[in-house]
């Protein structure tokens, strides 16, 4: 039977003698780690990881201030989860230098070879490790114990994967290390959703710098871009609670219910995420270039996007259309002028109103025509429905 821990032990115990790397004694991604650290000359004799100087060290910190406090809540989150199991939370920069660590006192405070902020822990310098190897992979790892490149690392089960920013470029490691395997493995999906949430915080950021641009820019489309992005952010911050709530649970070993919560909390992440994109191109002042994109996806965005506008309008809208239909557009452009049809249409059906939005092929035709229709509430001073109507290009 295949033995990770035990293999790798004995793939030390060789490396060491004869600095050859035994391939069939390693998983395949930690095979590639060792392979990395040694051509790039880190000791595996070394019980500790290199530091920079206290001044770097708090000029780093102080750079990465906003990643840092952004980061904190989660921290305390996945700290939370692994309960009375000796554990450290930990964070990086994009270079695998440590940035934050949280855990049981008995393990960030009372070892003295435990990494702390400052840390070089890129393979060059520390070997294969949960931040060095994540970053290198750029993917989730994990790394059981002896699969460490370095000694000091041995005692330690190491999870590690990349945080990255609205543009996918990599900005820091989300990282937590446990004494026991099997503790490692309960807080595997605490680990991948706080990751997730924490990427989230990040685009909150950037919506909050883009409406303040919006706002400058364009006042007349303030407002309705502002509420939008609360209703996105407050779906964000529900998705943080399950979160909070679940890592309580895998604490005390209430794993089923708190897989459920998860699995709601990753979820409600991926819908602010592709909400979070709706916002960005309607709050853009730049415009793109006109390229296929689906006319009838994009409305169903912001059908969705204005659920909660709808709701409390009171107005009712209906879809129709007998297939997606592609046309030719700039994304933004095309999303600015949907939204405006939807806020008017919402305008003039009035409390208790419906909107009846329409995409058809004009026949004899290489166009797609949108109808926006708003039908009047009982209770309203209009009585009679008016149209909005515009033509787009059929892709071919």
């Amino acid at each position: 039977m295949y033995h990770p821990e035990n293999n790798a032990v004995e793939a030390g115990r060789i490396y060491t003698a004869t600095g050859g790397i035994c391939a069939e004694m390693l998983r395949s991604e930690i095979y590639r780690a060792w392979e990395r650290s040694h051509l790039q000359g880190a000791n595996n004799l070394a019980l500790q990881a290199e530091k920079l100087s206290r001044l770097e060290t708090e000029r780093l910190v102080e750079q990465h201030s906003n990643l840092i406090n952004v980061a904190a809540p989660y921290f305390r989150t996945l700290s939370q989860a692994a309960g009375n199991d000796r554990h450290a939370v930990m964070l990086s920069d994009r270079q695998a230098i440590l940035l934050d660590v949280v855990g049981d006192k008995e393990t960030v405070q009372a070892s003295e070879s435990f990494p702390s902020a400052g840390s070089l822990l890129s393979e060059a310098v520390a070997g294969a490790n949960g931040i060095g190897t994540s970053l290198a992979e750029e993917d989730y790892v994990e790394i059981v114990a002896a699969e460490h490149f370095i000694q000091g690392f041995h005692p330690f089960t190491c999870q590690g994967i990349p945080l990255r920013n609205e543009n996918r470029e990599i900005v820091g490691i989300l990282s937590i290390s446990v004494r026991r395997p099997d503790a490692g493995q309960r807080l595997k999906e605490i680990l991948l959703c706080a990751s997730g949430g924490i990427e989230a915080e990040l685009l909150i950021g950037n919506l909050e710098k883009q409406i303040r641009r919006v706002l400058t820019s364009s006042p007349d489309d303030y407002q309705p871009l502002e509420e939008l992005r609360q209703d996105i952010i407050q779906g964000h911050q529900a998705a943080r609670l399950k979160l909070e709530i679940s890592s309580r649970m895998v604490a005390v070993n209430r794993l089923d219910y708190a897989l459920k919560l998860l699995q709601q909390a990753e979820k409600s992440i991926q819908i602010f995420r592709h909400r979070a994109t709706i916002w960005r191109n309607l709050a853009s002042l730049e415009i793109g270039s006109i390229q296929p994109l689906s006319l009838t996806d994009s409305l169903l965005d912001l059908v969705d996007l204005l659920a909660t506008e709808a709701t409390i309008r009171k107005v009712e809208i209906l879809t129709y259309w007998p297939d997606k239909i592609s046309v030719l557009a700039d994304i933004r452009t095309l999303l600015r002028k949907l939204l405006r049809c939807f806020i008017n249409s919402f305008e003039r059906a009035g409390k208790g109103g419906t909107v009846k939005v329409t995409v058809e092929k004009m026949p004899y035709s290489e166009f797609a025509q949108v109808s926006f229709t708003s039908i009047p509430g009982l209770n309203t001073s209009k009585s009679e429905p008016s149209t909005e109507i515009f033509s787009l290009p059929i892709t071919k």
